[in-house]
C-alpha cells in the first residue's frame, strides 16, 4: 500500500466538516508509512488510557507479579459509575484477571478498570511506557479519582438518573493536558498498537492476546461506523462530555493492517441546554471517525 498525495488533504476535510479539533496518526504495520494531522498534539485520553492499563498488566503477568487466572472479589468500595456492568452485580463476584481486562476493553467498564489498576504498582503503567519510548503517555489517575475531581458526587450507589443531570467540571484534572491527568498524542497511541502488533509491547503471546481481547471491542460507533461488515478492528474509544477518541488496529486485508489513532475535542457545552443539537453534534464527531476509518480501509484496495 501507498499513502496517495491527496490522502492528507482527504482527512483534513473530513476534520474540517465535523467541526471539531481532531489529531490523527496513522501508520501502515506492514509499510511502516506513516501521515499524521497534528499527531504530536495532547489530549486527554480518556478510556483510550485503558490500553496503556493493558500492557502493563500483561507485563506484570509475565514477570509473574500477576496472574490472568486470578480471581478477585468484586466489592462495592471498588465500584465506579459507568460505563460497565460490574457496577449493577451483586458484592462477591469472582471473576478472573483475564475477564477484568476483557471488560475493561470490550465494554469500557470502569469497575473493571480500576479492580485492575488497583493491583499494579502505582506509577508502573507511565514508566512502562515511558520505558517503551511513549514519553507522552502518562497514566497517573484511576477512574475513581478522574470522576472525584469531574463530578460533584462519584458515589456510585447513588440514583443513576439524578447523576446524569450532574455537569462536569471542566478546568479540573480530567481535562488538564498535563500529566496529572491521563494524557497522551495520537503518534504516541498509534506507536503503542504498532508495538502490540510488533510483538515488542511484552512478548509475542502476550501481544497476540492482547489484540484477541481489542478485537472483540463491543464499542463500534467511530473509526469502524462505516467499515464493510465483519472488517476486524482491534480498537478501544474514549469518551467524555466534549471529548471522544477511538484508537486502533484496521484489518483491511492480508498485508493491510493500518493503526489508526484520531482524538477530538469540541465546545460541548455551546449545545449543553438543547437535546437535539446536542445529539447532532455527537453524531457530526462519530461519522467523521467513521470516515477516517473508511478511507483507510479503501486506499488499501486501491494499492
Amino acid at each position: 500500500m501507498s499513502l496517495h498525495p491527496g490522502l492528507q488533504e482527504e482527512f483534513a476535510a473530513i476534520i474540517a466538516e465535523s467541526g471539531g479539533e481532531m489529531g490523527l496518526a496513522l501508520r501502515h504495520l506492514e509499510t511502516g508509512e506513516e501521515l499524521h494531522i497534528h499527531g504530536d498534539r495532547v489530549f486527554p485520553l480518556a478510556s483510550v488510557f485503558k490500553i496503556p492499563v493493558l500492557v502493563e498488566a500483561f507485563r506484570q503477568v509475565r514477570a509473574g507479579r500477576l496472574d490472568l487466572d486470578q480471581r478477585y472479589t468484586l466489592t462495592v468500595a471498588e465500584k465506579n459509575l459507568p460505563s460497565g456492568v460490574l457496577l449493577f452485580f451483586d458484592d462477591g463476584l469472582q471473576p478472573t484477571l483475564r475477564d477484568l481486562l476483557t471488560l475493561m476493553i470490550i465494554i469500557s467498564d470502569n469497575t473493571a478498570t480500576d479492580m485492575v489498576m488497583h493491583r499494579l504498582e502505582p506509577g508502573s503503567v507511565t514508566r512502562t511506557m515511558h520505558e517503551l519510548g511513549l514519553e507522552e503517555i502518562h497514566v497517573p489517575a484511576t477512574v475513581r479519582e478522574l470522576f472525584d475531581d469531574l463530578l460533584p458526587s462519584s458515589d456510585p450507589a447513588q440514583d443513576l438518573l439524578e447523576a446524569a443531570k450532574m455537569r462536569p467540571k471542566r478546568d479540573g484534572r480530567a481535562y488538564s493536558l498535563g500529566p496529572d491527568n491521563n494524557v497522551g498524542t495520537p503518534r504516541a497511541l498509534t506507536r503503542l498498537l504498532a508495538l502490540i502488533w510488533e510483538g515488542q509491547a511484552v512478548d509475542r503471546e502476550a501481544c497476540d492476546a492482547m489484540l484477541d481481547i481489542l478485537l472483540k471491542q463491543q464499542l463500534n460507533d467511530r473509526l469502524p461506523r462505516f467499515l464493510p461488515p465483519g472488517t476486524p478492528c482491534a480498537h478501544k474509544t474514549g469518551t467524555l462530555p466534549g471529548l471522544r477518541n477511538d484508537s486502533g488496529i484496521i484489518y483491511a486485508g492480508p498485508q493491510d493492517h493500518i493503526a489508526v489513532t484520531v482524538f477530538c475535542r469540541w465546545d460541548d457545552e455551546a449545545v449543553a441546554d438543547d437535546p437535539e443539537a446536542a445529539w447532532a453534534r455527537v453524531l457530526a464527531i462519530d461519522s467523521a471517525f467513521g470516515k477516517i476509518g473508511r478511507v483507510v480501509y479503501e486506499m488499501s484496495k486501491e494499492s
